[in-house]
Formats: structure tokens, C-alpha cells, sequence
């Protein structure tokens, strides 16, 4: 029987799932829940679901729902997961898994305790450039240990709420998570972080703009400095970029149209993978956790990996605007 799967949450995040789940021989969309009923009736007419509700706990007590999928904001993650896993249901959640460590883990337990399947939407799992340079850095292309520098600039991400320090966070948690769990899948688990965070909107008080960096057991770093500071929402403003990995024999750049390129002394080297866009890593993702859901086999991308993240953001974001250094 296919899996049945309710949405909890019907903004801007759930387009990259419904789909999939839509197109899946095995799962179809049993229910639409959201506190807006616009969002819930618009998800209807775009995906043709019949059960639409702005009542969490009907959604639950729906016979056909199977699994749900949690696209709400972050600071609402841990009440809904939690009633989700008591009501019996296998969760996908997105990312961050929780706004503190604690909430995290309260999660993960509740999980554990009703044996439902957890999974979190780390998706550079499920993309074929972020594997390749994960199997190029842990292959020693340019030595070890490596410096990963990734710098980014703009106006952040499209509604207020993202800004909001208790809901979204800002982008040392909303954005980098993916840097912090990709970093942590690629080099271990981190030892230290050090930051400075301030604000540059003068709305909302989550900080917006810093520089942190991230040291790993192995010896490898991440360097981040990252804004969502200009103006606007969105993309209305943009600074430019930088994304590279230094190492002790050379550096690897991302070169696009399916290669990365490792620049050593003498040489520069063009490695090939199989160029995918999100909509692929998306597919992968929700095709992954409909299997674990008919098999019973635990995600890839579990509870350890969102509470491991999450405590490398919660010690950044703990630091703030006070130059300072956490041993983690």
C-alpha cells in the first residue's frame, strides 16, 4: 500500500516536497494542514489532495496519514514533531531540526520512544557535487586538513519570520546549518567555534551578518561570513561570493557545468560528476525516507546529524555580538 503522507505546513518549503511525493509510486498526499486556510485551500488546488485542515490534531487522526512532512518555521519544530510521533506518525522534518540542542533532543526522544522513523532535510546528502567533494577532500586530493572559506552576501531570506531570533534565527542557523552538517559529515564532529554576529536590518533581532568559524576533530575548519543584511527580502540586494576549499597541496573550486576543479603546484585537475539541480536532491531526499518508511530502516539523515548541527549553530549564535571562543 502506498504511503500515505500529511503536510504540516503549506508555505513556501513544502513546493520542494509535495511534488515528489506526489510523483512517488509508493506515497501519495493523504492531508494539508496549515494555520492559514488560503494555504491550505491553495495546496489543494495545486496538488489535488482532498483533506485540508488548519487543525494539527486532525491531521493526525486521520487513518490515512502515515507520515507527516514538517515544513513550519524552526521554532515550531518541537511541539509538532513530538505530537506527531505520539499520535504514531514517521516524521520528516525540515531543517534546522530545532532552534536549541535541548528542544532537539526532546524531539529525537520522543521519536524513539514511539518507534517512528526521523528524518531531517539535510539535502546536500542527495546531490551529486556536494557528495563528489566530500570524496575528493576525504581521498586527500589536497592534503589535509583543509579550510573550507564560504562567504555570502544578500538580503536573506523572503518573510520576516526568518529574522525573528526565537522562530527562525537568522542565517547562522536557517542558512548554515547546511555548512555545519556538511562540514560535520565530512570531518567529524566539531571541537571549537568562535564568532562575532551583529545586526544590520532594523527589523527583527535575530543577527544577521558575521563571521564565525568552526573547528573540527580532524584538524579541518570552516570559515563563514555570511549576511542577510541588505536591504530587502529575498533577492532584492546581493553582495558577491566566495566558495573554496584550501589545503595543504592545493585548492579546490567550485568551476559549475559539472566539475570541480582541484588546483594543485603543477597541475589542475577537472573531476566530472553527474550535474543535478535541486529538484533531484529533492526527489533522492523524499524517495529515501518514503523507503525507510515501507522498510523500517533508519534515514541516512536521522536525529544525531539535526542535533549535532543544531549545537554547532546554538554555540554560534550563543557568542552573538562579543567576539569570543566556545569549547564545544
Amino acid at each position: 500500500m502506498p504511503v500515505g503522507i500529511g503536510f504540516i505546513g503549506c508555505g513556501g518549503i513544502h513546493r520542494a516536497h509535495a511534488p515528489h511525493v506526489v510523483e512517488h509510486p509508493d506515497a501519495f498526499i493523504a492531508c494539508a494542514m496549515d494555520v492559514s486556510e488560503e494555504a491550505v485551500a491553495k495546496h489543494q488546488e495545486d496538488y489535488g489532495t482532498e483533506c485540508g485542515t488548519t487543525d494539527l490534531d486532525e491531521l493526525l487522526a486521520h487513518e490515512d496519514v502515515q507520515a507527516v512532512i514538517v515544513c513550519t518555521p524552526t521554532g515550531y519544530h518541537p511541539d509538532q514533531v513530538v505530537a506527531a510521533a505520539e499520535a504514531g506518525k514517521h516524521i520528516f522534518c525540515e531543517k534546522p531540526m530545532a532552534m536549541t540542542v535541548a528542544e532537539a533532543e526532546r524531539m529525537a526522544q520522543a521519536c524513539e520512544d514511539n518507534g517512528v522513523i526521523f528524518q531531517v532535510g539535510f539535502v546536500r546528502h542527495f546531490c551529486n557535487e556536494w557528495l563528489k567533494l566530500r570524496e575528493i577532500i576525504q581521498d586527500g586530493a589536497i592534503g589535509r586538513p583543509v579550510v573550507w572559506r564560504s562567504v555570502s552576501g544578500g538580503s536573506g531570506a523572503p518573510t520576516p519570520w526568518f529574522f525573528d531570533r526565537k522562530i527562525g534565527g537568522g542565517p547562522f542557523i536557517d542558512g548554515a546549518v547546511h555548512n555545519y552538517d556538511f562540514a560535520r559529515f565530512t570531518f567529524g564532529d566539531a571541537t571549537r567555534v568562535c564568532a562575532n554576529l551583529r545586526n544590520m536590518k532594523t527589523t527583527g533581532d535575530a543577527w544577521d551578518t558575521g563571521t564565525a568559524v568552526v573547528d573540527f576533530e580532524s584538524g579541518d575548519q570552516l570559515i563563514m561570513c555570511w549576511s542577510w543584511g541588505l536591504p530587502g527580502y529575498g533577492s532584492d540586494v546581493r553582495a558577491d561570493g566566495a566558495h573554496d576549499i584550501l589545503g595543504p597541496e592545493g585548492a579546490i573550486i567550485f568551476a559549475g557545468d559539472g566539475t570541480l576543479e582541484v588546483r594543485r603546484k603543477d597541475e589542475t585537475e577537472i573531476v566530472e560528476f553527474e550535474p543535478d539541480t535541486g529538484a533531484d536532491w529533492f526527489r533522492r531526499q523524499m524517495a529515501h525516507f518514503v523507503e525507510c518508511v515501507r522498510t523500517g530502516e533508519q534515514p541516512d539523515v536521522g536525529a544525531r546529524e539535526g542535533i549535532e548541527a543544531t549545537r554547532i549553530a546554538e554555540a554560534i549564535l550563543s557568542i552573538g555580538d562579543e567576539p569570543a571562543v566556545m569549547e564545544l
